[in-house]
């Protein structure tokens, strides 16, 4: 493993273990800790944001799924990007990350049991729906970043339609063909 990679292997894994960290520690927070702070967080959205949810629970109720949504496709997109500096973009470990997701979702309902806070089936659904959208955003830069860095081989056109690979051109010297 190069320089670049295991410093981007690093790089990545802090960013993972932090962003799974604030997820987590938010998950601590009792419901009453938790609401508050979804309310504070309104308080950067633009006015014309507020004004289409009279009702202010409806808005903050939104806002925390979104908040779930957002922070696990944070997760996603790290992790998928965790299995590319390491190389390992192949179907059985893309797996066992995806599945990883799955689980850090529910573990993340499963500390807000404990908090008291409410922890429905459709939430580990929700976070689990951010985490493959970030590892497939992630997965879909990744494609083309590579498809863009590959050379492209370049074709010469013969006289007619059909253009030949280099090294395999027909050769355009009338003398090579046979007269029937």
């Amino acid at each position: 493993m190069t320089a670049k990679r295991k410093t981007a292997v690093l790089i990545l894994t802090m960013l993972l273990l932090y962003n799974l960290g604030f997820i987590w520690g938010n998950s601590l927070a009792n419901k009453t800790e938790s609401h508050d702070l979804s309310v504070g967080m309104l308080n950067f959205l633009p006015s014309f944001v507020k004004d289409l949810f009279p009702n202010l629970e409806q808005l903050v109720y939104i806002a925390r799924k979104l908040a779930h949504f957002t922070e696990f496709a944070c997760l996603g997109g790290l992790s998928c990007g965790l299995l590319a500096a390491w190389g390992k973009i192949k179907l059985h470990p893309f797996f066992h990350v995806w599945a990883g997701g799955f689980f850090a979702a529910a573990i993340n309902e499963t500390i807000q049991i404990f908090t008291g806070g409410s922890s429905p089936l459709q939430d580990v659904w929700l976070d689990f729906a951010g985490f493959t959208t970030g590892m497939t955003l992630v997965l879909l830069i990744i494609r083309a970043l590579v498809q863009h860095s590959k050379p492209k081989e370049t074709f010469k056109e013969a006289d007619n339609v059909i253009a030949f690979p280099t090294g395999r051109r027909p050769s355009n010297d009338l003398r090579s063909f046979k007269k029937f």
